[in-house]
C-alpha cells in the first residue's frame, strides 16, 4: 500500500483492503446499501442497474470488443491475455495525467487505473471548479484513449447541499488486484443543525473493470441527531451531454431514473446506484444534483453509507453506455457489423455519422422500457461495428450528407455478430460564401493569416423545416458542407444587429451547389458595445466548450466584449483572441466567478473583472473564496490595486446547487435584504437576466425595483451564463454598455468599468435595442423634473430599433417599478436607411401631486407638433417624488430561426437601465447623484 505524505494516519493491511473491495462490489447483489430498503432484483437490460457479483470475474472470461476497433465480424480479440491488476499512482508530469480540454489532473493528484479505464482524484487543498477541497473525482477516461470529457463529481450531503472538506487521503490495493483511493474529511459543524459529520469516500477499481465503485460512509460525531440528510453527489458533466433513460437529452428540472448518463464525443459515463433502485436528480445546464438516499437521520454516533458506480464507456455514444451497464448487470452482449452501400449496391467506405438501433417488440410484447435511445457514433476510418445487448432491432444511418433509404432488421444474440446492410442516399455539396455588407468582395484565395469573420449558418430542409444539423460556423467567409439531395433553406446570421441573409438552394446528388450571401448590419448601436459578462469554457468543471470554440461562437453571435468567468478560477482569454485573429471583433476581459458556501442564501456568485496579475495566478492568486462571505470577498476585491466591476449573479433554475452550497436558509422574502446588503457593501451590478430563464428574470426584476426604491443604485445586467453552444448561445441575452469608443479592437477597459460602475448607461436584450432619455439625460443618469416645470414638460424620448427578424410588439414604461398606463403598441413605424424597423415614442413628464400617466394636453410638449418623423406622443407621466423610470420592450414571435428551443424561452425582450428623476431639485434621486 502506498501512503500519502499528507496524512500520518496508520495504514490498513492489504488483506483487509482487498476484503473490503470485494465486499463493496459483491454486497451490491445482496442489496446491502446502507439506508436503502429496496429488495433484490435480477439483472435487466434497460432500466434499473444491478451490479452482479460475478461481473468483474467474467471480464476475463467473456470476449469483449468494447472499442469497436476490431475487424468487422470478429467479436473476440485473438489474444486472451488476463487483466492486469489495478493500480494507483501520483501524477508527476503531463505524461501521467489524462488529456482533453476538461482534464483537471495536475502534479500531485492521484490516478486510479486498470487496463480499461483511468480516473483522477484531486489532491488535498483547494478543489477544482465548484469543489471547496480536493478528494473528489475530477477526470475519467478510457485507459487507451486517455481523453477526459467529464467535469467533476463532488460528494454532496444534505438539502441544501453541503460539501465534504477532505483532510486526508490514503491509497492501497488488495489481493484480488483491486486498487483504491480513500479520502477522509468532515462537514463543518456550523453547517449542521445539531451535529458534526465525519465522512470517508473510497474509490475502488478492480482489474479489467470499466466501472469504479464509489462508497461514502458517514458518522455523526456530534452530541445531537442530524435530521433529514440527503445523500448524493453533484455531477458537473463537462463536455458530456447529460441524458437519462426515457428522457430527451439535455435534462432539466426534477427527474427520477435508474441512472444518469453523460455522452461526450469520444467517451461516455453513467452514474448509477448498485442496488437496482432509482435515483432522484435535479438537473440543469451542465449539472445534475443526484440523490441516492433521502431524509436519512443519524443519532449521535450513528453511521450510514451509500454506494454508486461510475461506468466509463469506450466510445461517445449511447450504445456503448447501454452495453456497459448490461454487461455490469451480468449480461453477455453480442455485436452488430454494418455494411453501407450506394444505390447501385457498391460498397461505401466507413462514413462519419450516427447508426441508430431501435428495439422491436417481439410476440406482441412491448420493447424494453426506460432505456436510452440507442445509437452508435461512427468515424471516417473506423469499422462500422460494435457490441450491443441482445435483442431484435431496426438499424438506420444518417451522416456525411447521406441517410439510409430504409432500415435493416437484425437479431443480436449473445456472443455473436449480426450483419446489417444499409443502402444510403447519394450526397451533394454546398459551397457557401458569406461576407458583410460594405466589406470588399472575397478574394479568390482567402488569406489564411487574415482576420477571421465568423458567421452562424443554419441549414433546414425546405420541405419540412427540420434542421439538417446543428448550426455551423463560417470562419473566413466560407463553408463547404455535404448535404442530402433536395432543397435546402440556408440562413446566415451575425447577432441581433444584423438582418438575416437567407436563400433556398437545390442540392443535387453528386453535384456541388454554390451560394453567396451578404450580411447587412442594420441596427444602429453607436456608442454602445455588446457584452456578455458571464460565460464559461472547459476551464469550468460544468462546461464542455473549448476556449477556441467559445471565442469563435461569441464572435459569430455578434458579441463584441465578454468576460472570462470560470468558477473560482482566474482566467484571461485575450491571448486566445489574438491567436484566433479576432482582435478587431472581440475583446475578452480577464475575470473570475467566485462562489463560496457562505455567500448567502440563493445568491449564486460574485463576478469580478477585469483582473490584473491575479489572472496569471489562479487559485493561489490574490482572490480567496473558500468559506468567505460575499462581504469578505468584496472587501478583498476593493483592496486590490486598480478598479474593477463586481457583479452579483443570482442562483437560477439552471444553476449548479454548489452555487451557495451550505449557505444558511432564509425565508424567500429575506433574499432582497441579503441582496441589498451585498450591494450596500460595494457590488456594482446585479445580474437580473440569466440565459433563457424568463420566469427567473421577471422575479429578479421585482427584486431590482425593491433595491432601487430602497435607495440602492445598481446597474442591471444580462448574461448568457453559457456553458454550452447550442441552446445556450453566447450573447443571448447580452448587455450593451455605453462607452466612448465602441470598436472592440480599441475598447478602453477602464471606460467600460466606468460605464458599469458610474454611468450605468446600459441596455439588456436578446434582440430589440431600446434607449431612453429625458431632456438631455440618458438612461443611467439623473434628470431634474423641475427644469421642465419652468419651460413646459420634459419629453421622455424612447427609441426602439430592431432587425426585421426580431419582433417587438409593445413598450411598457415603469415608474418606480410600477407600470405607468397600458402597454404602448409598437408597429415599426418607419424603416431606417440601413433597413432596421424603428419606433420613436415621446411621453411628457410633469411634476404633479400623484404618479402615473395622464392623457396628453393638445399643447403639451412633444404633442405640439415638434416631434420628429415617426414619433408618437402618449399620456404624460406625473412625478410627485424622486423616482426612476425604466422602458421594457417585448415581442411575441420567437427569435427563430437564429435560436431554437422552447418558444416561450426565446421571445424578444429588452430593457433600459433606470433613469432616475429628481423631483425635489436637490440634485439626488434615491441615492443616485446627478453628474457634474
Amino acid at each position: 500500500m502506498t501512503r500519502s505524505p499528507e496524512s500520518p494516519r496508520p495504514p490498513r493491511s492489504p488483506a483487509r483492503a482487498g476484503r473490503a473491495a470485494r465486499h463493496a462490489l459483491r454486497s451490491a447483489s445482496l442489496c446491502a446499501l446502507a439506508l436503502a430498503s429496496a429488495t433484490c432484483a435480477p439483472p435487466v437490460q434497460g432500466g434499473s442497474v444491478v451490479v452482479s457479483s460475478g461481473a468483474v470475474e467474467r471480464l476475463g472470461m467473456l470476449c469483449r470488443w468494447g472499442r469497436g476497433g476490431a475487424e468487422q465480424g470478429d467479436l473476440c480479440p485473438r489474444d486472451g491475455s488476463a487483466a492486469q491488476p489495478a493500480r494507483v499512482r501520483r501524477i508527476t508530469g503531463p505524461a501521467d495525467a489524462l488529456s482533453g480540454p476538461l482534464a483537471a489532473g495536475r502534479p500531485g493528484d492521484y490516478v486510479l487505473e486498470n487496463d480499461a479505464i483511468a480516473v483522477v482524484v484531486d489532491q488535498l487543498g483547494p478543489g477544482a471548479g465548484l469543489a471547496e477541497s480536493g478528494g473528489n473525482l475530477v477526470d475519467a477516461a478510457d485507459a487507451r484513449a486517455r481523453r477526459d470529457e467529464l467535469g467533476q463529481i463532488v460528494t454532496r450531503l444534505g438539502a441544501p447541499p453541503r460539501q465534504v472538506i477532505y483532510r486526508d487521503i490514503t491509497t492501497g490495493g488488495g489481493e484480488d488486484g483491486a486498487a483504491w483511493i480513500e479520502a477522509r474529511g468532515e462537514v463543518r459543524g456550523r453547517d449542521l443543525a445539531g451535529g458534526a459529520l465525519s465522512v470517508t469516500t473510497r474509490y475502488t477499481l478492480r482489474p479489467g473493470d470499466r466501472a469504479v465503485m464509489i462508497t461514502t460512509s458517514l458518522q455523526n460525531d456530534g452530541d445531537r441527531p442530524v435530521e433529514a440528510l440527503d445523500l448524493g453527489d453533484v455531477v458537473h458533466w463537462g463536455a458530456a451531454g447529460h441524458v437519462a433513460p426515457g428522457m430527451a437529452p439535455g435534462l432539466r428540472g426534477e427527474i427520477e431514473a435508474p441512472y444518469l448518463a453523460g455522452v461526450g464525443t469520444g467517451v461516455a459515463y453513467a452514474l448509477a446506484p448498485v442496488d437496482g433502485a432509482t435515483v432522484r436528480a435535479r438537473s440543469g445546464e451542465g449539472f445534475s444534483d443526484v440523490t441516492f438516499a433521502r431524509q436519512a437521520a443519524l443519532p449521535p454516533g450513528g453511521r450510514a453509507a451509500y454506494q454508486r458506480i461510475l461506468a466509463v464507456a469506450p466510445r461517445g455514444d449511447s450504445l456503448a453506455l447501454e452495453t456497459e451497464l448490461f454487461f455490469l448487470g451480468g449480461g453477455a452482449p453480442g455485436g452488430v457489423a454494418l455494411e453501407l452501400v450506394d444505390g447501385r449496391g457498391a460498397p461505401l467506405p466507413p462514413l462519419a455519422g450516427k447508426v441508430t438501433l431501435t428495439p422491436i417488440a417481439e410476440d406482441g410484447a412491448a420493447p424494453p422500457a426506460a432505456a436510452l435511445d440507442l445509437w452508435l457514433r461512427t468515424g471516417d476510418g473506423a469499422p462500422l461495428a460494435a457490441e450491443a445487448p441482445p435483442g431484435l432491432y431496426l438499424v438506420g444511418f444518417e451522416g456525411s450528407g447521406r441517410r439510409a433509404l430504409g432500415s435493416a432488421r437484425i437479431r443480436i444474440r449473445a456472443g455473436e455478430m449480426a450483419p446489417a446492410r444499409l443502402t444510403l442516399s447519394g450526397a451533394g455539396r454546398l459551397y457557401l460564401g458569406v461576407r458583410e455588407g460594405g466589406a470588399s468582395a472575397p478574394a479568390a484565395a482567402p488569406d489564411p493569416l487574415g482576420p477571421l469573420a465568423p458567421a452562424k449558418i443554419s441549414l433546414f430542409d425546405a420541405a419540412t423545416g427540420k434542421a439538417l444539423s446543428p448550426p455551423r460556423l463560417a470562419l473566413m467567409g466560407e463553408l463547404d458542407v455535404s448535404l442530402p439531395p433536395g432543397r435546402v433553406r440556408v440562413v446566415a446570421s451575425h447577432g441581433p444587429e444584423y438582418a438575416l441573409a437567407e436563400a433556398m438552394v437545390d442540392v443535387a446528388d453528386g453535384g456541388t451547389s454554390r451560394l453567396d450571401l451578404t450580411l447587412e448590419r442594420v441596427v444602429d448601436t453607436s456608442g454602445y458595445i455588446a457584452c456578455d459578462l458571464r460565460q464559461h469554457t472547459a476551464r469550468s468543471a460544468d462546461a464542455g466548450v473549448s476556449s477556441a470554440l467559445r471565442l469563435l461562437w461569441s464572435a459569430a453571435e455578434g458579441v463584441e466584449c465578454a468576460v472570462a468567468s470560470e468558477h473560482n478560477l482566474a482566467s484571461d482569454l485575450q491571448p486566445d483572441v489574438a491567436a484566433l485573429r479576432l482582435e478587431t471583433r472581440l475583446r475578452m476581459l480577464p475575470g473570475v466567478e467566485l462562489t463560496s458556501g457562505r455567500s448567502g442564501a440563493g445568491l449564486g456568485s460574485l463576478g469580478v473583472f477585469p483582473l490584473g496579475s491575479e489572472a496569471a495566478a489562479p487559485r493561489e492568486g490574490a482572490l480567496r473564496w473558500v468559506d468567505e462571505t460575499a462581504s469578505e470577498i468584496l472587501r478583498e476585491v476593493r483592496a486590490l490595486p486598480g478598479e474593477r466591476v463586481v457583479q452579483v449573479s443570482r442562483q437560477h433554475g439552471g444553476g449548479s446547487p454548489l452555487h451557495g452550497s451550505g449557505a444558511p436558509q432564509v425565508a424567500p422574502d429575506q433574499g432582497p435584504s441579503l441582496l441589498a446588503q451585498i450591494v450596500g457593501d460595494g457590488a456594482d451590478a446585479v445580474e437580473v437576466w440569466t440565459g433563457r430563464d424568463a420566469a427567473a428574470r421577471d422575479r429578479a426584476l421585482e427584486e431590482l425595483w425593491a433595491l432601487l426604491r430602497a435607495s440602492h443604485p445598481v446597474t442591471p445586467t444580462a448574461t448568457s451564463d453559457s456553458h454550452g453552444l447550442h441552446g445556450a448561445e453566447s450573447g443571448y441575452p447580452r448587455t450593451y454598455v455605453a462607452v466612448a469608443d465602441d470598436d472592440p479592437g480599441r475598447l478602453d477597459a477602464a471606460d467600460l468599468v466606468a460605464g458599469l460602475r458610474r454611468r450605468r448607461d446600459v441596455v439588456i436584450t436578446n434582440g430589440p435595442f431600446v434607449t431612453m432619455r429625458l431632456g438631455d439625460t440618458r438612461q443611467g443618469g439623473v434628470a431634474s423634473a423641475r427644469r421642465g416645470s419652468r419651460g413646459g414638460p420634459l419629453s421622455l424620448s424612447i427609441r426602439v430599433e430592431r432587425a426585421p427578424w426580431v419582433d417587438a410588439r409593445e413598450l411598457q414604461v415603469l415608474v418606480g417599478g410600477v407600470a405607468s398606463g397600458a402597454p404602448i403598441p409598437l408597429e415599426g413605424a418607419r424603416t431606417t436607411p440601413a433597413g432596421a424597423l424603428l419606433d420613436e415614442i415621446a411621453i411628457p413628464v410633469v411634476l404633479g401631486a400623484g404618479g402615473g400617466r395622464r392623457p396628453p394636453r393638445p399643447d403639451a410638449g412633444a404633442a405640439r407638433g415638434d416631434r420628429g418623423p415617426g414619433q408618437s406622443a402618449h399620456g404624460a407621466i406625473s412625478v410627485a417624488e424622486d423616482t426612476f423610470v425604466v422602458a421594457i420592450v417585448r415581442g411575441r414571435r420567437p427569435l427563430q430561426p437564429v435560436l431554437a428551443g422552447d418558444p416561450g424561452e426565446i421571445l424578444p425582450f429588452a430593457m433600459t437601465a433606470p433613469l432616475w428623476i429628481d423631483a425635489d431639485g436637490d440634485g439626488r434621486s434615491l441615492g443616485r447623484a446627478t453628474g457634474p
